[in-house]
This record gives C-alpha cells, structure tokens and sequence, in this order.
C-alpha cells in the first residue's frame, strides 16, 4: 500500500487514479484527461489540496515551471487537482483518448509539435499539452495527454451563423460547448427542421477523422424515446460534426441554476427515474453512455404540456469492450474504474452521482467518489432512504452496487413511495416481494415471502407449496417444496420456502441448513440475509436479526419487508422509540399495511402516546383483515388505557364495538362490549352522565338497564370462549353490574 503524490492517502495496488483527490498517479498505463477546452477552469476550494507550480512534481519530484500543466519528465497531469475541487458547479466534460495524434513538424526541433510551446531539451513531456516526444521519435503510438487549458479545436475552423455545412445545414448560432467541441443550432435546409451540430475533436489528418466518423456510425441506430436522435455525420478535412435532433427544453443543469436551489428529491428522482429506460435500451446494445451529468439531460415540454427527459449528447457513447480506444468522463461524476473500463454499470454510478448532486449540490470534489457524510446535505438527513440508495450506488466496490438500470429504477420507484407516500388501499409493487395483501402471516407476522423466480425449472411445483403454506397446511407446503428440490437441485427458492417451514415449525437446526445449502451456490444473494434475519429472531437472537435486516435495508433501500421486520425485532428488544420510527417509514409509503398499524400501536401504547395510538388504528380499513382487531384494541384503548374514565371515550368505544355488530361471533367482541357497557354504568352511578346521553346513537336507559347489559354480554363472552384464564374475574364482573332481583 503506497501513497497518493498529491494528497498524501493510501492507494491500493493498481489504481491509476487517487479516489480521495482524483490524481492521476504514476505509472500510468492510460492517458490523462482532456478538459472542456471552451470553459473556463474551476475555481479551486480553498480547502483542497494542490499541487504547486514552479516547484516539484509531486510525482517525480523534476523542477515545474510555473505555466506547467503537465510534468516534462514523468507526463503526470498538474491540473487534474484543480479540476477535481468544484465547490457547487460540475466540471466540464473531460475525455481519456487513445486515438493517435501526428505531430505537425518533425520531432527534435525547438518547439511542441501540438501546442508550438518552446521545448526544452531533455525533457520527455511538453509542459503545456503533455506531448511525448521519445513516442514519436521511436516510431510508436502516441498516448494523447492533454491538460485542461489547451483547446483542441484551436486549429479547426470556426462555424459562424450563415455558415452553410455540408451544402445542408446552415448555421444559426453557437449554443454551447462540450469536452470534444462546439455545438450549433442549424436549420437543415432541405427537410425544413431544426438540428444540433456538435463538432468533434479535431486531427490534422483528414483521414483519421473520416475514420473516427465512420467507428461512430453506430449512434445512428439508436432510436428510443429517451435518447436523442442522430440524424447525420459529416466529415470536412481535419474536422467531422454529428448532427442531431433538436430538443426544445431545458438541461437539468439549467433549471438548477435559473432556480438557484438543488431540486426537491422527489422531481430529482422522477427525472431520474424518466431517464433510465435509456440506459436499460443503451446496455441491450452493448452501448456505454460514459458522461451522463445535469447537463446531458434536457426536460422537454411537449405540445400537451407532458414533460419527458432525453439524453442530449451522444459525442461520448462507446461500444462496450473491456479496453476500449476512447473513453470520456467528467470530474465528479465518473466512477473509479471508469478510468479504464467504462461499462453500462459504470454508467449507473454516474446516474447516482448526478442524483445526489441534483438534490444538494454537493461539492463533487469532497469526495470526488462515494458519498459525503449524511450531515452536512439537509436532503440526505431528511431522506435516509435516498441517502442508502445513493451510498450503495456509489459504493467503492463495483460488486456491492447496482447491476441493471431495471434494479436501480425499482429501488428508486419505493424510495420516492417513502418520500412522498403511498396511497391508501394501493398495493405496493415489488418485484423482490409478494404484496401484503397475498402472503399471509406466521411465526413472526406478516411472512413477508420473497418472489419466485420464475426460470426456476421447478416453479409450478413451488407455487403448490407456496397455495399450501398460505393455507397453514405445513406438511403439504413441506412435499411440494421437496419435489420442487428433486426437479431442480439448485433451487434457491425451494431450500429458502422450505426453511421459511422450518421456521414456523420450530426447526431452527433444519432451516439453517437449508440456508447454508443456499449460501454455498448462490453466495451474496440478498434471500439468504431475509432468511438468515428470520431465523435468528424466531430463535430470539434478536441482535444478530436486527444487524441483518439492517444490512438488507442498507442493500434494499427501496423496499418495505426489512424495514418492518426491523421495527418487530425493536420492538421486542423494548426500543419502542426506534419501533415507532421505523412502522411510521413503513406506514407513510403504505398506510395500509395493518400489520405495521398494529406494530406502531403497541409501541405507541408501551410509550403512553394514547392518542397517537387511537388515530393509528382509527385509520384501519373495514375490508383489512385485521379491523375486527383494531377496533378491538381501540376499544380496550378507550376504556382501560386512558384515564381517567370520561364520558367521551366511552362514547368512542361504543362506536367501535358497533362498526364489529353482526361482523363476529369473536368472544371478544361480547367481551368489549360488556367491558363499554360496565364503564357507563360506573359513569351513571357517579353522575357523570348528563340526562339525555346517547350511547352508539341510543339514549342511555339507566344504571339498571346498562348493568342488564353488561351481565348479559358477559354471559355470551362465557359462552363463547373456551375455558377463558380470566373466567373467575369476569363472573364476579358479571355480578358486580347485576341487578338486585327478588328470587
């Protein structure tokens, strides 16, 4: 493990680039980065480190001249630190190119054959654009090393309005600039439309460009209703233009600006969530988007006032290969290993990168990879859902990220469920786990059963054994999972349903070795961590339960399951506050989710927050399976929590035993209603009934008839519950509220 030149912080063997400070180190095996030539350069934090000019190279310790971007001994880019400090703007596209540049006049004389800057004898580098002379003076291929104060289209001539390109296109005006050159807005004369025309980096053999035209051809078989569309490619001498479509909008980096804010998270994250379709298109192709940032996305406002966003930039697309020619970037947003293998999940880095910059704008230089800390970006504090999906898409391991745009956009789609919520009776989708309103509950609850898989070969099989465990028929569920074992071995699904039996049946040893059978063919797979969580807490290690769940919150920040999971396991450890936070998160996406409305209720009870509890389970939905519970402990809530007694709560649960008349024949039921019956007989007794008081929507009759009916409701609660512990205190209830009678 050796140092960073720059910063002075470990590198691991093999990085090319420094993660904390984005130096490009020594023995560099890829070329530096080519800046936005057309821009002016950042301005540098004061914070940041820097590397000085008119010393020594960090790197190999030559004498720097004061102008220098590029160390003449040993090619290391000088300005790449200054670069990477961007306190609130992104940096301008930057471009990694292994195309060969031919130098102008023969190598040897007294002056850069790129740049025209004095060479001083001696020297391997030109300190101004990082040309290798000993390169070309042995013949070889060059290695382009351009700092980012030198433009790369100063010797390509410059398009003017009125221009006319390609005896087609005239030229309207310059609207911008990108890392490979400018881009015009142009009028295609012939088909009467508006096109963009972006110029691209310029070579001095016109041979090598109508090359370079040609390798980019494929672009135009793009087509997608997220992606811009290229309509031409035209090659003139030592200069070769794309011309696209013309899209009528704002970048998203536009809008940011003209607001003078970050987006609020839940736009950021549909804009966001727009956009990926065309990166799942792009790596169908075999294609790397490469620069994706604020300013390659445009939101287009169509003529009935919809809203889509479009990639706008296609200069920086290559085919897929593991060591590609050119490859393009920019400080900020590009993935580590971007630098040498860009690739579709490179790509999904930068999409979470340029989220989180979108919704905070962070200082893109501390850290230039990764996540800041949570603390110091209110939306990160305020969203931790956002902030584990963003901390896992940028994660400095490649394998712990997301692998598809399809992954990414599902845990996206239930992080924006819990930003802005869901709606009530809605279902919530996922395609890891079977909705609520299908499963059903066991040992621990609601089950929470992962999806099947459905190319498992022995899937009609593991859909009898998941009818038979819903249905509560273990020994069913048990042979069908077994037989979906002998149809195909290595089924993940079949061993996880069948220690999920195990579970509920108490055979922890059993189910842990099916659990470990999985863990051995299929390491990593996040149903080994849900199933491993449940196993743990049925055995009580409530601990090691709750580190999985949280793991699996951590790896699922878009899904539901875990976090309930997590919030029964904090109840049972007596974290009542933590319970209570985590069932809210769950309940804000899904307010229908009964088995959280009664999780929450209990903590809310055991923290005496009684009107928090009622409100929850209020909101309980007649046609959820739960209700008769809930309005049974809304009843119980009423009449024995909350004290003291008053007249109002007893009407309260009056109404809630009433919503359950001619729904049950629960003991229960009779139980609370003797229970509603007996508090406003007490009430009458001490006056604290006012003449006329309804009850449900009847006038309270008095003392005698309410005793009449609260020893009959127990009665029919006797009669109803099988050998009930508490029969000896409800008779002498029963006898309490009694009548005299003459006998």
């Amino acid at each position: 493990m050796s140092n960073c030149p720059n910063c002075q912080q470990p590198v691991a063997p093999g990085d090319d680039i420094c993660e904390n400070c984005g130096a490009v180190l020594s023995t560099i095996s890829i070329p530096a980065f080519v800046a936005a030539p057309t821009l002016p350069s950042a301005p540098v934090s004061s914070s940041a480190p820097a590397v000085s000019r008119g010393n020594t190279c960090p790197n190999c310790k030559a004498t720097i001249g004061p102008n220098d971007d590029v160390c003449e001994q040993c090619g290391m880019v000088l300005a790449v630190t200054a670069m990477n400090t961007i306190p609130t703007t992104p940096s301008t596209p930057t471009s990694i190119s292994m195309a060969p540049t031919m130098p102008q006049t023969p190598v040897g004389q007294n002056e850069c054959p790129r740049c025209h800057k004095i060479r001083i004898p001696g020297k391997k580098f030109c300190g101004g654009c990082g040309f290798n002379f000993d390169v070309f003076a042995n013949g070889a291929r060059a290695t382009t090393v351009v700092a980012p104060q030198i433009d790369p289209m100063a010797a390509a001539p410059q398009l003017r309005a009125g221009n006319l390109l390609n005896n087609k296109y005239k030229i309207i005006k310059e609207i911008g600039a990108g890392g490979m050159g400018a881009v015009y807005l142009a009028e295609d004369q012939v088909l009467k439309r508006q096109v963009v025309i972006k110029a691209l980096l310029s070579d001095n053999d016109p041979d090598l460009v109508a090359q370079s035209i040609k390798e980019r051809e494929f672009l135009a078989a793009i087509k997608h209703a997220s992606i811009v569309s290229i309509y031409d490619f035209i090659s003139m001498g030592s200069q070769g233009y794309i011309v696209m479509e013309y899209v009528q909008g704002k970048t998203l980096d536009q809008l940011m600006e003209e607001r003078g804010r970050p987006f609020d998270v839940p736009e950021a994250i549909k804009h966001i969530v727009g956009v990926l379709p065309a990166f799942t298109y792009l790596a169908k192709l075999g294609l790397v988007y490469c620069d994706f940032k604020p300013q390659n996305v445009m939101l287009e406002v169509l003529k009935d006032g919809s809203e889509v966003v479009k990639l706008i930039d296609l200069g920086t697309v290559i085919k897929y290969e593991p060591s590609p020619k050119d490859v393009y970037g920019t400080h900020g947003f590009y993935a580590p290993e971007a630098v040498k293998s860009p690739s579709p999940q490179t790509d999904l880095y930068s999409i979470c990168r340029t989220l989180a910059y979108m919704v905070s704008q962070m200082d893109l230089a501390h850290p230039i990879f990764g996540m800041p800390s949570s603390e110091y970006y209110k939306a990160f504090r305020d969203y931790p859902a956002l902030y584990r999906l963003l901390a896992k898409g940028t994660h400095s391991k490649a394998t712990q990220r997301f692998h598809s745009a399809e992954e990414l956009g599902d845990q996206l789609a239930g992080v924006l469920r819990q930003v802005v919520g869901g709606s009530p009776s809605v279902p919530i989708a996922s395609r890891l786990f079977v909705s609520g309103i299908l499963t059903t509950t066991g040992k621990l609850g609601l089950r929470g059963e992962a999806v099947l898989d459905e190319s498992d070969k022995a899937i009609d099989q593991l859909r009898y054994g998941d009818r038979a465990l819903r249905g509560g028929n273990y020994s069913s569920a048990r042979a069908f999972y077994q037989q979906a074992l002998k149809a195909n071995k290595s089924s993940v699904d079949a061993h996880l349903r069948l220690a999920e039996v195990m579970i509920d049946e108490g055979e922890y040893a059993q189910a842990l070795a099916e659990i470990t059978k999985v863990q051995r063919q299929a390491p990593g797979h996040w149903k080994i961590a849900w199933y491993t969580g449940r196993l743990l807490e049925a055995q009580g290690n409530l601990t090691a339960a709750a580190d999985q769940y949280r793991e699996l919150i951590a790896d699922l920040p878009g899904e539901l399951p875990p976090q309930q999971a997590l919030a029964r396991v904090c109840a049972r450890q007596k974290d009542d506050s933590g319970a209570v936070k985590l069932y809210m998160g769950v309940l804000k996406a899904d307010p229908s989710n009964t088995e959280a409305i009664l999780g929450v209720t209990d903590s809310l009870l055991n923290l005496q927050r009684y009107d928090e509890a009622a409100q929850m389970l209020s909101s309980v939905n007649e046609s959820a399976a739960k209700y008769i519970d809930a309005q049974l402990l809304l009843c119980d809530l009423y009449i024995s929590r909350m004290k003291p007694l008053s007249l109002q709560n007893v009407q309260r649960a009056a109404e809630a035993v009433k919503a359950l008349g001619g729904r049950t024949e629960d003991a229960r039921y009779y139980l609370a209603r003797a229970e509603v019956y007996h508090a406003a007989w007490r009430l009458f007794r001490n006056q604290k009934i006012p003449a006329g008081t309804s009850l449900a929507g009847v006038a309270i009759p008095g003392p005698r008839v309410l005793g009449e009916f609260a020893e009959e409701s127990y009665a029919q609660y006797l009669r109803h519950a099988n050998r009930p512990a508490n029969r000896e205190a409800i008779v002498r209830q029963k006898f309490a509220v009694a009548p005299w009678r003459l006998l």
